[in-house]
């Protein structure tokens, strides 16, 4: 069955003639015969009663129209849905933490002000985990740092800035000749612990990883000398206490950090293109 029969019998139903409805539909009234006998065959019922040269809609029509009715209404509102320029429905947008807690804030609030109705769904997580949310559809949209190039996703550079290398101010040297130093950095999948582990193995350091939840958690352990972590420029720059930390310098294949919004090219909803219309400017470090 196909949308295409339904709004034929629908037609016909509603003005109780082939050849009336083949007018109305700009079909031959042999082609809206033969489909209604194609669909009265496949659903193995009478939807039409013959008589006088008329068309009499049957029991079994009328439960049938019921049916074609809501159905073509929703093949409408879908239609709708894509081609109505505006956005409106939920947007999933996912964030790296270190981003979500510096720069997200400047595209959602013009975001929400423009379009209020549309409702925002913000989900935090490392960069490895939200590249595979974009692929399988449960987020729209990320902000990610360097991801690699990936089959059906679309990139753009958004935000280029500085990375530290981050201690307390009290660490005299970073390398811990008593034992192994401590790393301190977010959850595998991140870009930036993964920098921090690339910098520790340049230097041939003996050092542990440490798992920290949070990069407030991660400035306030490092404060408190437990231990080196790196941290994107903007982050340190507002967090509470940076007095008690210092900073060192990073290798140039590590110095900077480029944040790219990644999406489906096939992802086409108009709340999407909106917010991706936010990010015009190009990025400057």
């Amino acid at each position: 069955m196909e949308i295409s029969d339904l709004k034929i019998f629908s037609a016909v139903a509603q003005s109780g003639s082939i050849t009336l409805a083949a007018n109305k539909l700009h079909r031959v009234p042999s082609n809206v015969s033969t489909r209604i006998q194609k669909l009265e065959s496949s659903l193995n019922q009478t939807l039409f009663i013959r008589e006088n040269n008329r068309l009499r809609i049957s029991s079994a029509g009328e439960s049938l129209l019921e049916y074609a009715t809501k159905i073509i209404a929703l093949a409408e509102q879908a239609v709708l849905q894509f081609d109505e320029p505006t956005p409106r429905g939920t947007l999933r947008i996912g964030s790296m933490e270190a981003v979500a807690a510096t720069y997200l804030s400047q595209y959602l609030t013009p975001f929400h002000q423009q379009w209020p109705d549309v409702k925002l769904n913000v989900k935090t997580l490392h960069t490895d985990g939200l590249v595979s949310d974009v692929i399988n559809g449960d987020i729209d949209l990320a902000l990610v740092a360097n991801p690699k190039d990936y089959p059906g996703l679309n990139t753009r550079l958004v935000i280029k800035e500085p990375m530290v290398l981050v201690s307390s101010v009290n660490t005299m040297q970073l390398k811990n000749m008593n034992g192994p130093i401590k790393l301190l950095g977010f959850a595998q999948g991140c870009y930036y612990r993964k920098c921090l582990i690339a910098w520790a193995d340049s230097q041939n350091l003996n050092y542990d990883m440490h798992e920290i939840q949070s990069y407030h958690s991660l400035l306030n352990c490092i404060s408190a000398g437990m231990g080196i972590g790196i941290v994107p420029k903007s982050l340190l720059d507002q967090y509470h206490n940076k007095s008690n930390i210092q900073t060192h310098n990073l290798p140039t294949e590590l110095k900077y950090t480029q944040t790219y919004l990644i999406w489906r090219n096939d992802n086409h909803a108009a709340s999407l293109k909106a917010f991706i219309r936010l990010f015009k400017k190009k990025p400057s470090i």
